[in-house]
């Protein structure tokens, strides 16, 4: 997200320096030759649900169409009304609903996507990224975090040791990810630290807890 960093007061405006913009080549080419650009200029509330969450929200709602075919507009509709009785909210909209609530609307949406076992694009699967209970789901139902695939690899992220039974040993104070074959053995391939910063995925890890711990060890999970 962009932020603006500094500002200078003039007859009643604001200068100001903003950084994190990301321009096109075509913005690039205007400000190299001392053109200025026209920009829209909105500080966003920091309690009013972001474009990100919008995002998050229309990616998924937009799978789950894909896989059965019932329109986002009815789909939408349910998991807030869902999410207003569980509540007691007031009707929510999409449009200044709060971060806590949206935050609270994607994970309700998480949940019935795993339970149904809707796969997830590929760029829906990128977005979901940072949000970390998305990573936990994925973990414990072995969806690569990644790419999405199903079955994948519980990989941790870091060695257990060569000669160790991994169904013997407690795997508490370890971190692990689903990762399918491809991504796990890219993760081994090119090393742990140059994998994260390649996904983004350096704060992502789970930490393992009683659940991953059984099914690191093979256990049956209830």
């Amino acid at each position: 997200m962009s932020k603006v960093t500094k500002y200078k007061q003039s007859n009643g405006r604001y200068s100001v320096v903003v950084e994190g913009v990301d321009l096109p080549d075509d913005a690039l080419l205007l400000l190299d030759n001392n053109y200025p650009l026209d920009v829209n200029f909105e500080v966003v509330d920091g309690k009013k649900i972001t474009v990100k969450q919008r995002k998050k929200i229309f990616a998924l709602l937009n799978d789950i169409y894909l896989f059965t075919g019932q329109p986002q507009e009815d789909l939408r509709q349910q998991f807030q009304f869902y999410l207003e009785m569980i509540k007691g909210y007031e009707r929510i909209s999409l449009t200044d609903t709060t971060r806590r609530i949206a935050s609270e609307l994607i994970e309700v949406i998480l949940v019935w996507v795993f339970q149904h076992d809707i796969p997830l694009n590929y760029k829906t699967s990128y977005l979901m990224k940072d949000d970390n209970y998305f990573i936990y789901l994925s973990t414990i139902n072995r969806t690569c975090v990644i790419c999405g695939k199903k079955n994948s690899d519980l990989a941790h992220r870091y060695a257990v040791g060569r000669g160790r039974n991994r169904n013997k040993i407690d795997h508490y104070g370890n971190e692990v990810l689903a990762l399918c074959r491809s991504h796990h053995n890219e993760q081994h391939q090119i090393g742990i630290d140059t994998f994260n910063t390649k996904y983004h995925l350096t704060d992502s890890w789970v930490q393992v807890d009683e659940r991953l711990n059984k099914m690191l060890k093979g256990e049956r999970v209830e």
